[in-house]
């Protein structure tokens, strides 16, 4: 398995969206995806998961999407059959956002070691960079000033080479007649605004 480090440098290079988003995906994809087996098959994870209420909503609609019919049933009446709802305090305790949290937390420690180097410093400035909510949580980290100077000008930079490319395919009469890589900055630019729950568009 790659570390870190090298998976970011492969997110930066082969996508054109945040590459922290990129990997938090696949990371909640592959939770997603064991989880949903362990919901159908093990009644013990069911129902731990069950008495926390469930998942929050954007999790549920992810769950949903990747899980059938009978696997949704069998995990709401666990959910119903826990009676957790019943409590004055209840609230859903999502086990999904906090293993997502940590991976995060995780990414955003690592992303300044990894931006240390000039190589890929490098790599990164002639890429479409990071979304706004992981540059935030990067720059709450930095002590260097010049470092976070930096990362906003090369940010500005992605941006101003981004509205080139919106200039240019804003002159084509027709969404086919563009090339599929500048078709592909569309999805890129939303989650360079908005984050990685933008990432199912």
């Amino acid at each position: 398995m790659k570390d870190i480090k090298q998976e970011v440098i492969y997110k930066i290079e082969h996508e054109s969206g945040c590459p922290l988003c990129s990997l938090i995906l696949d990371f909640e994809f592959q939770l997603l995806s064991k989880l949903q087996l362990d919901v159908s098959n093990d009644e013990n994870v069911r129902n731990r998961i069950a008495r926390k209420g469930g998942f929050c909503d954007f999790h549920f609609r992810q769950f949903k999407k990747i899980t059938n019919g009978k696997t949704r049933i069998v995990f709401l009446k666990a959910i119903l059959d826990q009676e957790s709802y019943k409590k004055e305090d209840f609230k859903i305790d999502c086990s999904l956002c906090k293993n997502i949290e940590n991976y995060e937390k995780e990414l955003i420690e690592n992303i300044l070691r990894i931006l240390g180097d000039e190589q890929t410093l490098k790599i990164f400035e002639v890429s479409n960079g990071i979304c706004f909510d992981h540059l935030q949580k990067v720059e709450s980290i930095i002590d260097n000033e010049r470092l976070k100077k930096n990362l906003h000008a090369i940010n500005i930079k992605q941006l101003d080479r981004l509205k080139e490319d919106f200039d240019y395919m804003n002159k084509i009469d027709s969404y086919y007649e563009i090339d599929h890589s500048k078709r592909n900055l569309i999805n890129a630019l939303i989650q360079k605004l908005t984050g990685r729950k933008s990432g199912g568009l």
